[in-house]
C-alpha cells in the first residue's frame, strides 16, 4: 500500500464531513414518507477521485457519524455497508478506467453512469435488505415487496444525485486535480 498524503487525508477527512452533515440534513418530504439525501455526493467524489479506500471510509463515516448526531432510528450494520459502497463502488470503477485510460471528459461521463447503475443496483439490494431483517420480517412482509417499496422512491433520489454529479465532475476533477490521486488531471 503506498503512504497517504497529507492532501489525501484531508481531502478524505473533509469529504466525511460532508457526508454527514448531508446525512443530517436528509430532506424529510410527506411526514417521512419519502426522503432525499445528498451522502451519495460526498461518498461518489471520495471513491471516484481518490480512490476505492477513502470512497468506502467516506461512506461508512459520514452515515455514522451522521446517525450518532442526528439519528434517525436504530443503526443498521447492513445499511453501514451499503452507504460504505455509495464510495467502493465508484471508486473501482474509476480505477479501472484510470487503467483502460478513460480520463477524457466523455470517458469521466461513462464512468460516472457506470458507477450509478451499479450503485443503484446494489445499494437499493442491500439497503432493502437491511431494512427488510430490522423492521419487515417480523412483520411477515417479503423481501420483494420491500423492494418493490423503496423503487420509485429511490430512483427519484439517484436520479437528483445523477444530475448534481454530473453537473459537478469536471469541476471537481480540476479542484482536487494531482497526479497522485486516481482521476488527477
Amino acid at each position: 500500500m503506498k503512504k497517504m498524503s497529507t492532501r489525501f487525508i484531508c481531502y478524505t477527512a473533509m469529504l466525511t464531513a460532508l457526508s454527514a452533515v448531508a446525512n443530517i440534513f436528509t430532506i424529510i418530504i410527506g411526514g417521512g414518507a419519502f426522503a432525499i439525501s445528498f451522502t451519495y455526493i460526498p461518498a461518489f467524489i471520495a471513491g471516484a477521485f481518490l480512490g476505492p479506500f477513502s470512497g468506502f471510509t467516506v461512506g461508512i463515516l459520514g452515515d455514522l457519524i451522521g446517525c450518532l448526531i442526528a439519528p434517525k432510528g436504530a443503526l443498521n450494520p447492513i445499511i453501514l455497508i451499503s452507504s460504505g459502497l455509495l464510495g467502493l463502488i465508484p471508486g473501482l470503477v474509476f480505477l479501472g478506467g484510470k487503467k483502460l485510460n478513460l480520463s477524457s471528459k466523455s470517458g469521466m461521463y461513462i464512468l460516472a453512469s457506470i458507477s450509478f447503475a451499479l450503485v443503484y443496483l446494489l445499494c437499493i439490494t442491500v439497503n432493502s435488505y437491511g431494512l427488510y431483517l430490522f423492521y419487515f420480517a417480523a412483520k411477515g412482509n417479503t423481501f420483494l415487496a420491500v423492494i418493490l417499496l423503496r423503487l420509485p422512491k429511490q430512483s427519484i433520489i439517484i436520479c437528483v444525485n445523477y444530475i448534481i454529479i454530473m453537473s459537478i465532475i469536471i469541476p471537481v476533477r480540476k479542484f482536487l486535480g494531482n497526479k497522485n490521486m486516481v482521476f488527477g488531471s
